[in-house]
């Protein structure tokens, strides 16, 4: 029995030897296919791309059409769940981008939005499709929506974007929006402001002045955290923005971190040291801190500066008074009073009394 099994054993060995080579062969045969079926889009992209070159733009687009098959469906996964979905590897963008280019230069504008659209939405971060985007828009008769595209192409580094920014006077209306901004945040009227600065940071992403002033608006309306995210980046775009920093310091202070806030400010003064507001903050701050003292030399600031600023005096007054100098708390508060702070007032009737005892 021992041997019939034997030699069935040989016979099977007889016959693997056989086959052996037809089985390595199949075995090299299924990676490779693999492989082909991996690469084949990026053969078809740069097969596209030459016809794209030669002015052979139908041909391009059949190309382009067949590789976004290859990757179709994980696309439409991701376009459906995008909110919720990890990235999408940047590089399933190209067709669409690439096949949009050619349905551009063919007339066929819908098609070339629907696939610009597509591949923004697959890579945010791809400039020359907003720049053909905005092209696109522009030709339209969208001027509006062709100069955000072109503002958000440009901060991507894409110079043909800027170029076109300049030559339409995109920024125009952008200072237009940023100016509305401004005379809105001086009446504290931060809703009113937000909306206007909102349009002029659509136009010009990467301005470090209209993210300041955007910042100050989060402020005034109380959201510190996206106050604090708009000043972070105007200083990393602009460190030598005094806005930027003050705008921070005040952020700190309002969220009682007077270690930052205080730095921020200095900062800030460090840069101009001619603004009355920034020596205020820096004032609060100190105070906050416990030092009175520097609390008192920069409301000395202020008056010196902004000599109207009725709050700079009564403070000072104050900080005199804790400090035990009646005198020149006096002072203050009589400068105070006759600016109209009516608890100044108050004060300048104690010393009144003060004096008749």
């Amino acid at each position: 029995m021992g041997a019939f099994f034997l030699v069935l054993s040989k016979q099977s060995i007889s016959s693997m030897r056989k086959l052996f080579p037809a089985i390595l062969f199949s075995l090299f045969l299924i990676p490779y296919s693999l492989f082909v079926a991996e690469a084949q889009p990026n053969s078809l992209i740069e097969s596209g791309k030459v016809k794209q070159q030669e002015g052979n733009h139908d041909g391009a687009i059949n190309d382009f059409t067949s590789a976004i098959k290859k990757n179709q469906s994980k696309v439409e996964k991701y376009l459906t769940q995008q909110a919720v979905a990890p990235p999408l590897d940047e590089n399933f963008s190209m067709p669409y981008y690439l096949r949009g280019y050619s349905y551009s230069v063919t007339g066929k504008n819908n098609n070339a939005m629907a696939d610009f659209n597509t591949a923004i939405k697959i890579n945010p971060k791809l400039g020359s499709a907003y720049y053909q985007r905005g092209k696109l828009l522009w030709s339209t008769g969208k001027k509006d929506e062709a100069c955000i595209d072109l503002g958000i192409a440009g901060s991507l580094k894409d110079s043909s974007a800027r170029e076109m920014f300049d030559e339409k006077f995109c920024w125009k209306e952008a200072v237009l929006a940023y100016n509305d901004a401004s005379s809105k945040v001086r009446i504290n009227d931060f809703a009113g402001a937000l909306d206007q600065i909102q349009k002029a940071i659509k136009v010009c992403p990467d301005s470090a002045n209209y993210l300041g002033l955007r910042g100050r608006a989060y402020l005034g309306l109380g959201n510190y955290e996206l106050a604090m995210q708009d000043f972070d980046k105007a200083i990393s775009l602009s460190p030598n923005s005094v806005d930027a920093w003050f705008g921070r310091g005040v952020a700190h202070y309002s969220k009682s971190k007077w270690q930052e806030a205080f730095a921020d400010l200095s900062k800030a003064i460090q840069l101009n040291d001619r603004i009355a507001d920034i020596y205020l903050y820096r004032a609060y701050t100190c105070e906050g801190m416990d030092k009175n003292k520097s609390a008192l030399y920069d409301y000395q600031q202020v008056q010196r500066l902004k000599p109207g600023e009725t709050l700079a005096f009564f403070k000072s007054g104050l900080l005199r008074n804790s400090m035990g100098d009646s005198k020149g708390a006096c002072n203050d508060f009589k400068r105070a009073a006759n600016m109209g702070h009516t608890e100044a007032q108050d004060w300048v009737e104690k010393c009144d009394k003060m004096k008749t005892k």
